[in-house]
């Protein structure tokens, strides 16, 4: 990467990421801020940051996972309702006749009754239903404790999918704050601190990008000529999943995001696996549980690595002790050690 290339895309990383100007005189008034004091700061909130985002991610999972679970049990409680609509009119017969040839049995109106709570308390003493009355009518005591748990079911889906928007909306907005706080630090910085800081973080990703095992060789990338390209043993499915990581190199981080020009971590690991044809969730948790998993001792390149306690980070292991992997805010998806951050468990797709 040139050094005019690395200066623009971290300056205009910071620019999009945390709306901060690198130009002289732009910082805020006021006292001079602790340089190192403020990158720590800065790093946290990204890192907080980015578990937010991976909740953000895993919530929106599970959403669409219980909207389909919801959709399924209104479509089942729908079909029982018809069955036991149908039901109601061959039983109302049988009550009319009931009715006509000497009064209606108390177990032929508590199945017609309209009031599923009164329904539900008496269930229990309808065993008369089978001694004295036909199948029709044992089938309708079915089909009405049937209505009842799959209208319970309906209820319960519905709940679990407003807490879920619920945590959506909250998981957003503290990434949100993350970020506003983040950037009200930079904003503190003088120009020359700014500077300073983004020659830091250059030479981080310069050691990134620069990191070569044997499970990789320098090379020009067909995309802009400045990124590594994998050439391991990796084969099949995982070389396209490794290959496509390495195009991505480079790349900002943007929570939520799934490619194809920025990411997040689980969406640059989403995005990768899709290349090879293999469909992953969009979050690390999520992934972790969706892959069979693997022992670190036992890694090979296209595999997944996951990170933090719980889980709320994801890269693509490339071989060599290596790991590429969009890490957070502000940093562009590069390449990173395998234990740079708590690893606790890989999986294979």
């Amino acid at each position: 990467m040139t050094p005019l290339r690395s200066r623009s895309l971290l300056a205009g990383l910071l620019l999009a990421v945390f709306g901060i100007s690198v130009l002289p005189g732009a910082a805020a008034a006021g006292p001079k801020a602790n340089l190192n004091q403020v990158q720590r700061q800065v790093d946290q909130l990204n890192h907080q940051a980015e578990q937010a985002a991976e909740r953000y991610n895993t919530a929106k999972v599970k959403l669409t996972d219980t909207t389909r679970q919801l959709r399924a049990a209104r479509n089942k409680y729908a079909a029982t309702q018809r069955r036991l609509d149908a039901m109601k009119v061959l039983v109302g017969r049988i009550a009319v006749a009931s009715y006509k040839s000497g009064g209606l049995d108390s177990s032929v109106q508590l199945l017609l009754s309209d009031d599923p709570t009164e329904f539900l308390r008496q269930a229990a003493d309808l065993t008369q239903v089978t001694k004295h009355q036909d199948h029709l009518l044992v089938d309708m005591q079915a089909a009405r404790l049937s209505a009842a748990v799959d209208r319970k079911a309906v209820a319960e889906k519905q709940a679990r999918a407003q807490d879920l928007q619920g945590e959506i909306a909250a998981e957003k907005r503290t990434i949100e704050g993350k970020l506003a706080t983040a950037q009200a630090l930079l904003g503190r910085l003088e120009a020359k601190q700014r500077a300073q800081l983004m020659s830091i973080r250059q030479a981080a990703t310069d050691r990134a990008l620069g990191a070569r095992s044997d499970a990789m060789r320098a090379s020009r990338s067909s995309r802009d000529g400045d990124f590594p390209t994998y050439d391991g043993p990796a084969s099949g499915r995982a070389a396209v999943a490794v290959k496509t990581a390495f195009a991505q190199l480079g790349d900002p981080y943007q929570w939520g995001a799934a490619g194809p020009g920025s990411f997040d971590c689980s969406g640059l690991t989403m995005y990768s696996w899709g290349a090879a044809g293999v469909s992953l969730p969009h979050s690390s948790s999520a992934q972790y549980s969706a892959v069979p998993h693997v022992s670190i001792s036992n890694l090979q390149p296209g595999d997944l690595v996951f990170y933090y306690s719980p889980i709320s980070h994801v890269g693509i292991y490339i071989g060599g002790g290596r790991v590429i992997d969009a890490p957070y805010p502000g940093l562009s998806v590069h390449i990173s050690g395998l234990y740079s951050m708590p690893l606790v468990g890989a999986g294979r797709p």
